[in-house]
């Protein structure tokens, strides 16, 4: 799958793009990859990031420090479809202005990434292979 970033209201990093292509699996058009941590730490969040079956990545999310995510609360999300921002469980605020935590959000998950804090999963997203059969 070719990740598609057209759609983002700013440009991502080449080392995110790494990460995120050394997961895509060809057997899926939309999939979610799910980051786990392997052990809690400080400064490592588990994470989402789905991607549709044109290659778009449509959110991502972080969580609470935990160990998997039967534990984690939201604490921040970017939906690049809504095109918003959530921090912390608050209200919805537009992506306009928060390239900066953005960020900082990509800098600290590439950085957990390249230590090898997670396990990842990737995982399809049925509704949406469905919606463009």
């Amino acid at each position: 799958m070719f990740l598609n970033t057209n759609n983002l209201p700013w440009l991502i990093s080449k080392e995110l793009r790494t990460v995120i292509h050394a997961h895509i699996s060809d057997r899926f058009t939309a999939c979610v990859i799910a980051f786990q941590c392997r052990t809690p730490a400080v400064g490592h969040h588990p994470a989402e990031i789905a991607i549709d079956t044109d290659g778009t990545i449509i959110f991502i999310t972080s969580f609470s420090d935990a160990a998997d995510f039967s534990e984690a609360t939201e604490k921040t999300s970017f939906d690049f479809v809504a095109r918003e921002a959530r921090y912390d469980g608050g209200e919805p605020v537009p992506l306009d202005g928060e390239q900066g935590r953005y960020q900082e959000w990509e800098d600290a998950f590439v950085a957990s990434s390249l230590a090898g804090a997670y396990r990842v999963a990737v995982a399809p997203i049925l509704e949406l292979e469905e919606r463009c059969d």
